[in-house]
């Protein structure tokens, strides 16, 4: 049985780098989940993988995509709601994602 974390949230920072820092992001986005924080790393070049640590009962994740993603998550989280944080603590795969909408619906 998988151990995973998904959880709503409903807010989001973001930051745009001037210069190469942090595992080589151009761009980053940090979401506050009721668990802990999320990092959403997004870079040029070799991808780190995605990981997490526990401190007493905080998570903190680092996740990391491809820089021409980013568009596409911030469309994602200024036109959608509600937003959950998807992470799976045995594999490390993660995702962000909607909850079941009508098809057909208007924006």
């Amino acid at each position: 049985m998988s151990l995973f974390i998904i959880e709503e949230f409903k807010n989001y920072k973001v930051f745009l780098y001037g210069s190469k820092v942090n595992d080589n992001a151009e761009y980053a986005i940090q979401i506050k989940i009721p668990s802990g924080r999320a990092y959403l790393k997004f870079c040029n070049g070799q991808l780190k993988d995605h990981s997490f640590k526990k401190v007493g009962d905080s998570y903190t994740f680092h996740t990391y995509y491809s820089a021409d993603k980013y568009p596409a998550f911030i469309d994602l989280f200024r036109n959608e709601k509600p937003l959950y944080f998807y992470y799976n603590l045995e594999t490390n795969a993660t995702y962000i994602t909607t909850e079941d909408e009508p098809v057909g619906e208007a924006e």
